[in-house]
């Protein structure tokens, strides 16, 4: 075939595209046409794209393109020839028929005309991202109707669309995570976690977690999952001051209540209201006319914890000793197979989830540090409540003799960085004035590059604490470059 002829041919099918007339269009497509439109994972929200080979898979493209988008202007920019093949740059406007976003696309076309005057091949080239963004400008929008409707089909696909689970919904400020948490539906809270939603995150009214939600709908299975993602059990709603746990004996969940105790949930923490979690409890079970026996499990499940929590305490001999400073008693009880890492149990105290290490380092006990080391004590067990490793335990206090222990122990991580402020050991010594845990330190070879959640480097540290011209203020500026 000729340039002239494929050149009309193909100029006559897209007059016929642009005048809507699919009957011209379709009859001009060879029975076998192969007509490809580029589709991977990135363009995959656009449901036309892909390889059809026979004119009636043409044709259903061409209406799953229809259903989905409104042409607006449509034109042939260019057309050339060359012997039985034509390409062509098109012009669309275009809006999506639900969100109605418009979006424009100049797309590259190659067309093979056959002896016969049917098109047998033809292939676009486009940037699809302006034709993405128009089908999923609604995409969070429609998390949240998925989630509320308890769709896990459509949470799935919005989401591989790239909906943000940490959206709020603005009419109760509460995240998709919140929402499926307190509605029990453990198959869209996997969903909302595995694509990245903050189980610490907090409602923006009230302040409660998902984990709090979860306990209001008396989910277990949601609630487990929560808490294995990373969800912390005694987060305390600023509103109210409830935990969890409070949360689980007001809503009368006694299997809750016993998951949670099991977790370790704090029994000394108080309302905001002023009453402690046993008041609380106490004051459910005054002004409760219905659901007693359940409020009566759970206080046997309380109970229990307690009597468990003391029998702990009391085992713990060691931590007993170290508490005490008592080396000939802790070098016994070390001799004798006593756990070294046993963590103290939560019962609203100093020690709190505490290995005797952090207690010895904290405490200043200097020959008791090295008999835990010898005997096996993890040098950077974290305590859960600043996130803090025994080595910012020594230094936040002073001890210079244990902190000299602690570096040169292998494994120790010098630049461990708290949960609470992120700041490092060094940070730590700085800002309590410690200048010899600071040097010992840094001698070890402690980062001077790091910066606190406050944006601080150590030479920040030390100007305010130890003065800007102090010695060790320009030294750490000058290892940090700052």
């Amino acid at each position: 075939m000729d340039s002239s002829r494929t050149h009309q041919v193909v100029q006559d099918w897209f007059d016929a595209i642009g005048r809507g007339d699919f009957e011209t269009v379709l009859a001009t497509l060879a029975d076998d046409i192969d007509f490809q439109l580029p589709a991977d994972r990135y363009n995959a929200v656009i449901p036309y794209l892909g390889h059809h080979v026979g004119r009636a898979a043409v044709a259903a493209a061409f209406a799953l393109r229809a259903e989905t988008t409104d042409v607006l202007d449509y034109g042939v920019r260019d057309l050339r020839a060359e012997g039985d093949t034509a390409f062509a740059v098109v012009y669309t406007r275009a809006a999506h028929t639900r969100t109605r976003q418009e979006f424009e696309i100049e797309d590259s076309h190659r067309l093979v005309v056959g002896e016969d005057g049917q098109i047998t091949h033809w292939k676009v080239y486009f940037d699809p991202n302006g034709e993405i963004a128009a089908f999923t400008a609604d995409r969070d929008e429609r998390l949240l109707a998925a989630v509320l409707a308890g769709d896990p089909d459509g949470v799935a696909e919005t989401l591989a669309e790239g909906a943000g689970p940490g959206r709020r919904d603005p009419a109760t400020g509460l995240t998709p995570l919140m929402i499926a948490a307190g509605r029990g539906d453990e198959t869209v809270v996997r969903l909302l976690l595995d694509a990245g939603a903050d189980p610490l995150a907090v409602d923006s009214r009230a302040g409660a977690t998902a984990l709090h939600k979860a306990v209001q709908g008396g989910s277990l299975p949601v609630v487990r999952t929560l808490v294995e993602a990373g969800a912390f059990v005694d987060a305390v709603a600023p509103t109210t001051g409830h935990t969890a746990l409070m949360d689980a004996l007001w809503y009368k969940y006694p299997d809750l209540v016993g998951y949670l105790l099991d977790q370790g949930a704090g029994l000394e923490l108080r309302t905001h209201y002023g009453f402690s979690l046993q008041e609380h409890f106490d004051y459910e079970l005054n002004v409760n006319t219905r659901g007693k026996d359940l409020l009566l499990a759970a206080e046997k499940l309380l109970t229990g914890r307690r009597e468990s929590d003391a029998a702990a305490i009391a085992a713990q001999r060691l931590m007993a000793a170290v508490t005490e400073g008592d080396t000939a008693g802790v070098k016994e009880l070390l001799d004798a197979g006593a756990p070294v890492d046993e963590v103290f149990p939560h019962v609203g105290g100093f020690n709190d989830g505490h290995t005797p290490l952090h207690v010895a380092a904290r405490d200043g006990h200097a020959d008791i540090v090295p008999l835990l080391l010898d005997a096996g004590a993890a040098v950077d067990a974290v305590e859960p409540c600043f996130g803090a490793v025994p080595l910012h335990k020594a230094v936040y206090n002073g001890h210079a003799g244990i902190t000299a222990e602690l570096v040169r122990r292998p494994g120790v991580d010098l630049d461990f960085r708290g949960a609470t402020n992120g700041y490092t050991p060094l940070h730590d010594a700085l800002w309590h004035g410690y200048e010899e845990c600071a040097r010992i330190l840094l001698d070890a070879g402690a980062r001077t590059d790091l910066t606190g959640h406050d944006g601080k480097l150590p030479a920040d540290i030390a100007a305010d604490v130890l003065g800007a011209g102090h010695p060790l203020t320009a030294e750490l500026r000058a290892a940090a470059g700052a």
